[in-house]
C-alpha cells in the first residue's frame, strides 16, 4: 500500500509551542504509512538547521516568506511558492498550523487541489489582545473567508468552540496537543524551602507576566512563606521587573534547558498561568505532568484541561488570582488531590501516542 504524503505548514518554527507540537509530529507519524514533509519558517532568532534537526527525519521545505505578521507582499509570495509546491509534489493532506499558515495553505491547498486539508489555529489571531481592533478583524475575516476548505483540527474543545462559532467552521475535530517530555516517576515536591509558586515560558503579553509579579508583591505580605519563581526570559523582561520591583521573593530564572525547567517543577507546590489567551498551553500540560496543580486564567485552552476544583483553579481577574493563590499556599491536602489528578488527565488524553493515533485516523479516514 502506498504511503500518504503528509504535509506539515507553520510560519513560527521553534523548539517550543507550536513549533515543538508540530515537529513532534514530523517525526512522530508512522513512516510505513506516511511520507511526512515540514514546510516552515522559523521564528526571529531562531536558526532554520535546529528546527529541522527536531523534525527529522521529516523531509524540509523552508517557504523563507511565509511571516507570522500580515505583510501583504510577502503573504503574496508565500502563497505562490505554496500553491507550486503542493502542486508539484501533490501531497494527499496538508495540515496547517497557526493562522497565518492556516490561511494560506488552505487556499494554496484548493488551488493546488490536495484532496484533504486540516487546520489547527492554536489560538486564533483574532484572541490576541496585543492586536489592533482592526488587525483583530481583518484575522476574522480571513478566518470566514477560509472556513469551507478543510477541517478545522482544534487542539481543545474551547478551541472547536471558537472555530464554529467565530470562524464559522462547518467541519470541526478536537485533536488535542501532547505533552512532549518525560514524565517524571516522582510527583511528590522535593524537599525545599516555603511554599513556590512556578510560572513558565516566554515573558510575553499573551502570557501576561506583570500580573505575576504583581501577585508576587501581593504574597510578600499576605502569605510571607510563599516564594515565587519565574522560568524563562524574553522581550517583557524590563516590563516584568517593573512591576515586580519590591518583591523581595521572586526570581525570574532566565533560560533554562529542559532537564533544568523539570528539576525546577519538581521543587514546586504550585503553577500558575494567568495568561490572556490560549490554544492549549504547553506549559500547563507540563506542570500536570510533574503533578502540579495549576491556577490558571479563565480563557479559551486553560479552562479545557485546568477543570475547578479537581485539576486545578480558576481565576477571572487578578484578585480571584490572589485569592485562588491563598487558598492552594494554605492547604497541602488540596495541592496534592489537584495534582495527582492532573497527573493522571495528562497520562490518559494528553500524550504523544494518543496524538498520533487521533491524527493517524483523521488523515487515513
Amino acid at each position: 500500500m502506498a504511503r500518504l504524503k503528509v504535509f506539515q505548514v507553520v510560519e513560527c518554527g521553534g523548539p517550543g509551542g507550536t513549533g515543538a507540537q508540530v515537529a513532534a509530529l514530523c517525526r512522530s507519524l508512522n513512516p510505513d504509512r506516511f511520507e511526512t514533509t515540514l514546510v516552515y519558517n522559523v521564528r526571529p532568532g531562531n536558526l532554520p538547521a535546529d528546527y529541522e534537526a527536531l523534525a527529522r527525519p521529516a523531509a524540509c521545505v523552508r517557504v523563507s516568506a511565509m511571516t507570522r505578521e500580515i505583510h501583504p507582499a510577502l503573504d503574496l509570495a508565500a502563497l505562490r511558492e505554496l500553491t507550486k509546491l503542493f502542486t508539484q509534489r501533490r501531497p494527499d493532506v496538508v495540515h496547517a498550523h497557526s493562522s497565518k499558515a492556516g490561511v494560506l495553505a488552505r487556499l494554496a491547498a484548493k488551488a493546488a487541489r490536495v484532496p484533504k486539508v486540516f487546520y489547527s489555529p492554536r489560538g486564533y489571531g483574532f484572541l490576541m489582545e496585543d492586536r489592533s481592533p482592526s488587525s483583530r478583524a481583518l484575522y476574522k475575516w480571513m478566518e470566514r473567508a477560509a472556513s469551507r476548505i478543510g477541517v478545522v483540527a482544534a487542539v481543545s474543545g474551547g478551541e472547536a468552540e471558537l472555530a464554529r462559532r467565530e470562524a464559522w467552521a462547518p467541519r470541526v475535530e478536537v485533536v488535542p496537543d501532547a505533552y512532549l517530555g518525560a514524565f517524571p516517576a516522582k510527583v511528590e515536591p522535593e524537599p525545599h524551602e516555603g511554599i513556590v509558586l512556578t510560572a513558565a515560558g516566554r515573558l510575553t503579553f499573551a502570557r501576561n507576566p506583570e500580573a505575576f509579579a504583581r501577585l508576587a508583591k501581593a504574597l510578600a505580605k499576605a502569605r510571607p512563606s510563599a516564594r515565587c519563581v519565574w522560568l524563562g526570559d524574553g522581550e517583557l523582561k524590563g516590563a516584568f521587573e517593573s512591576a515586580a520591583e519590591g518583591a523581595k521573593k521572586l526570581e525570574l530564572t532566565g533560560w533554562l534547558t529542559p532537564a533544568e525547567v523539570s528539576a525546577r517543577l519538581l521543587r514546586a507546590d504550585v503553577f500558575v498561568h494567568f495568561s490572556r489567551w490560549e490554544g492549549l498551553p504547553n506549559a500547563v500540560l507540563e506542570a500536570m505532568a510533574h503533578g502540579l496543580p495549576v491556577l490558571a486564567s479563565d480563557v479559551t485552552g486553560n479552562r479545557d484541561i485546568v477543570l475547578p476544583d479537581l485539576t486545578g483553579l480558576l481565576a477571572g481577574d487578578e484578585d480571584a488570582l490572589f485569592d485562588a493563590a491563598k487558598r492552594l499556599i494554605d492547604d497541602a491536602l488540596l495541592r496534592r488531590r489537584l495534582g495527582a489528578a492532573g497527573r493522571a488527565l495528562i497520562e490518559r488524553e494528553y500524550t504523544l501516542p494518543r496524538l498520533i493515533e487521533r491524527l493517524t485516523k483523521l488523515y487515513t479516514a
